[in-house]
């Protein structure tokens, strides 16, 4: 009897952090994986030559991507997008796919994009590990394809898709990094958004649970790095990808978006600073 009563003692002290944690960690993962509804958008729209091109996760999930080609490149970009929106967003609407399409031939190489476990038509529910798992099978697809030199395929992330990429640059060999509007980690981005939660956070250092911690990540990045903020972004603050920039080691550089909100798409900045990173990579 003893035995059992100490027993629920410590089941009802060690129940409520628990329940605590696990709440907040489930109103995290709402507000960083807004899947919302899936638009079929009509990626012919972009003017670019495209294949769908399905693939499978390492635990077993089938996935939908879409393999662009913009031009001559020996490169291939793979994109990794952000949270609240689908990859076929970027192709939605005729004026977003016009843009998109303008982009892809303005690099003049292969573009890769694809949807994490649970956006778009894919089953799943996204997860830190997840998405991981899907950039990995999204990048080992590539390799299957004859036409496409592992050596010189670029990482490109943005918002969420920064911490992802990040994490599959230092998993897997890539010939260049691109971050576009990244933030330092999960827990700075709540810190920024809601100051009150310093102090309970401080008492709770394991959560979130959910970290894409780029800031620790990327001092040991191994390859070219390129970042690239908009110093108006209202979403993730351009300090954030200053920091990152800083911690980062060389070959790296820096390109203000001025003027740039979090998802402006300035073609006259991003174009050039983008195509001349990966020529410098991944070219001739």
């Amino acid at each position: 009897m003893a035995v059992r009563s100490l027993l629920r003692t410590l089941a009802l002290v060690a129940l409520p952090p628990i329940g605590v944690s696990y709440a907040f960690e489930t109103l995290i993962r709402r507000n960083i994986y807004r899947t919302g509804p899936h638009v079929q958008g009509i990626p012919e729209a972009t003017g670019v030559p495209f294949e769908r091109v399905p693939f499978w996760t390492a635990d077993g999930l089938e996935l939908e991507g879409w393999l662009f080609d913009g031009g001559g490149l020996p490169a291939t970009v793979l994109f990794m997008h952000g949270t609240n929106y689908n990859a076929s967003d970027m192709w939605a609407t005729e004026d977003v796919a016009q843009r998109f399409g303008g982009f892809v031939r303005g690099l003049g190489c292969r573009f890769f994009v694809f949807d994490y476990r649970g956006y778009g038509p894919n089953h799943g529910e996204p997860t830190e590990r997840g998405t991981y798992l899907d950039a990995a099978a999204a990048l080992a697809c590539l390799h299957q394809r004859e036409e496409i030199d592992p050596l010189r395929i670029v990482f490109y992330g943005f918002s969420l898709g920064t911490g992802v990429a990040v994490e599959l640059a230092l998993r897997e060999p890539g010939a260049g990094l691109v971050l576009r509007a990244p933030y330092t980690s999960v827990r700075d981005m709540i810190l920024e958004r809601v100051p009150r939660l310093r102090t309970p956070l401080a008492l709770a250092p394991w959560l979130p649970r959910t970290r894409y911690d780029s800031a620790s990540k990327i001092p040991h990045l191994p390859v070219p790095l390129l970042v690239m903020h908009g110093d108006a972004d209202e979403t993730v603050p351009y300090r954030m990808g200053q920091r990152l920039y800083e911690l980062a080691p060389e070959p790296k550089r820096f390109v203000t978006l001025t003027g740039a909100a979090h998802r402006d798409f300035p073609l006259e900045i991003m174009i050039p600073a983008v195509r001349e990173f990966v020529e410098e990579v991944a070219g001739d």
